[in-house]
């Protein structure tokens, strides 16, 4: 077992969580455009130096429609994901944003016209159930926040389709950079005419803490998928909404309802599911394996 893997997946979620932790913190003082232009301000900042220290910022490729199309998606993700994040309990916004997985698969049988199976189909429906669950449809209990959390998993499922039309040489920094350039500069003009608060000093430093975390996140999770299997990588993903429970709990002091805790729990077993079910599709497609054979 390919122990590094675990180890710098487990940190990368445990940073994201951190920088999430941050951000909604801000946003109990701030409203939310000015927390969404700062945080996307200071770690485009943050990204842009590390590229500057590597004496590359932009390749040719820089204004690619593909890198153009993700920093869209990123920012429509951006915004709907700070918005949810401060109106609902951190675990309960990583559990929705889970239902990505189900998205993606989604969008490849209708853009890449991929078989799928009726175990992966079950798979995808019990993720939704599992979403609903913590939505609350109902007319008494409907979560509006939590559906807009939907929406941030939506947009990621289309930015991580995307990217994989990024050109190669296109590094994930730039990719990163690119994307907090664009969400912050939308931000400003969303924020045109609204009243902006001036940032504490110690604020301030909260939002520099905020971009490191990001890059020691986004840094330790390339460097996951680099060096194992990305089955692997996605797996152990899950322990997002477990350092997201401690955080909620022991910061936030959120405790979620049965009905959220078991929604959580279908989503991460359907989406192990899904990721199972693509390592076995992927086996076969290496082992030259007849199309469709075994692939459900």
């Amino acid at each position: 077992m390919n122990f590094k893997q675990i180890y710098s997946i487990n940190a990368s979620m445990a940073a994201y969580v951190v920088g999430d932790v941050l951000v909604k913190s801000l946003g109990q003082f701030y409203p939310a455009v000015e927390v969404i232009f700062w945080r996307s301000f200071v770690i485009a900042c943050g990204f842009g130096l590390v590229l500057a220290i590597k004496g590359k910022l932009f390749s040719k490729h820089f204004l690619s429609w593909a890198l153009l199309a993700r920093c869209a998606f990123d920012c429509v993700n951006a915004f709907s994901f700070v918005l949810a994040l401060v109106h609902i309990d951190i675990a309960e916004i990583y559990a929705i944003l889970l239902t990505a997985p189900f998205l993606m698969t989604i969008l490849a049988i209708i853009f890449l016209k991929e078989p799928v199976g009726w175990r992966r189909w079950l798979a995808i429906i019990g993720g939704f159930g599992g979403s609903l669950l913590i939505i609350k449809p109902s007319a008494q209990g409907f979560n509006y926040w939590a559906a807009v959390g939907l929406v941030a998993a939506l947009t990621a499922a289309l930015r991580d389709f995307v990217t994989t039309k990024i050109h190669p040489e296109t590094s994930a920094f730039e990719v990163t950079l690119s994307s907090a350039l664009f969400t912050a500069a939308a931000g400003f003009l969303v924020g045109i005419g609204q009243v902006w608060k001036p940032v504490a000093a110690y604020d301030a430093f909260f939002l520099v803490a905020l971009a490191a975390a990001s890059l020691i996140g986004t840094v330790l999770l390339v460097y996951a998928c680099r060096i194992g299997p990305l089955f692997i990588a996605a797996s152990f993903r899950f322990m997002l909404l477990v350092w997201g429970g401690f955080a909620g709990y022991f910061v936030f002091g959120n405790v979620p309802d049965l009905s959220s805790l078991l929604g959580a729990a279908i989503i991460v077993i359907c989406a192990l599911y899904i990721f199972y079910r693509e390592a076995v599709r992927q086996r076969a497609i290496a082992s030259a394996l007849p199309a469709g054979g075994g692939v459900t």
